[in-house]
């Protein structure tokens, strides 16, 4: 899941003076003396050749949970990346060390790339990101800085019940003292599990208020016979920009018939 800074990139042009891309124009001398003029155009589809966008970087406390995730409270990096799948490449470079970001093809989002460990303090520092694809290159990126990491507290508890059509979500709110909640969200997971792994995210909803206590499904979401688990997010933001959040999870839940 995630939140962050958009910076977009632009490879293999070079930016006139006006701020387009113009032609490229390379003069070499050949053996008798005469010039030998190369034009090359930097053209608009090369130009967008591969973007990076949407860059994130926030402490996650994620809970128990069957969707195949493991418990822990950790450190990701987010990335929106255009082309991705193969054979895009994308790395987080901090301190020296490169880091090689996963491909999350999630249906809500689906050219999402990320990268997370557990947490620790010396990587709350920004992240340069790159991208490759063949021979193209993205520009350089860099993600916010975390300005206060913790771990927010998780839930009590989240329960599923249905009214009719109405999936309902709700929870508990824990002892939030001395932390800035500034929204909760409502995720659903399901579908195949990415990489045998663990379920993809189908759906975020849009911002609840830090009050809110529960979430109606939109019916057209969820489909007779399958089985979900939703996940609700605790979500501190700063300047706008995602810095930590907790996920807490529902039981598996199957929808009637």
């Amino acid at each position: 899941m995630i939140a962050g800074t958009v910076r977009p990139s632009i490879t293999r042009s070079l930016p006139s003076p006006t701020g387009t891309f113009g032609p490229w124009i390379f003069r070499v001398a050949g053996l008798s003396g005469a010039l030998i003029v190369l034009l090359a155009a930097a053209s608009p589809s090369l130009a967008q050749e591969i973007t990076v966008a949407r860059l994130g970087h926030f402490t996650e406390n994620r809970g128990w949970n069957e969707a195949g995730l493991s418990p822990s409270y950790q450190v990701v990096v987010t990335a929106t990346v255009v082309p991705s799948a193969h054979p895009t490449v994308v790395f987080a470079e901090q301190n020296g060390v490169r880091k090689a970001l996963t491909h999350l093809p999630y249906p809500s989002a689906p050219d999402l790339y990320a990268y997370w460990q557990r947490f620790e303090p010396a990587l709350s520092g920004a992240w340069r990101v790159v991208a490759e694809r063949g021979e193209a290159r993205s520009m350089p990126a860099w993600t916010p800085v975390l300005a206060r990491p913790r771990p927010v507290p998780l839930l009590p508890s989240v329960r599923v019940t249905r009214s009719g059509p109405d999936t309902r979500v709700s929870w508990e709110l824990p002892d939030l003292v001395g932390f800035d909640i500034d929204r909760i969200r409502v995720a659903v997971r399901g579908g195949k599990r990415l990489y045998e792994r663990f379920l993809g995210v189908l759906y975020v909803s849009s911002d609840l208020p830090p009050t809110a206590t529960a979430f109606v499904i939109p019916p057209a979401v969820l489909a007779a016979g399958e089985r979900y688990v939703f996940e609700v997010m605790l979500e501190d933001l700063e300047g706008g920009e995602l810095q930590n959040r907790s996920l807490t999870y529902s039981e598996p839940y199957t929808v009637p018939r």
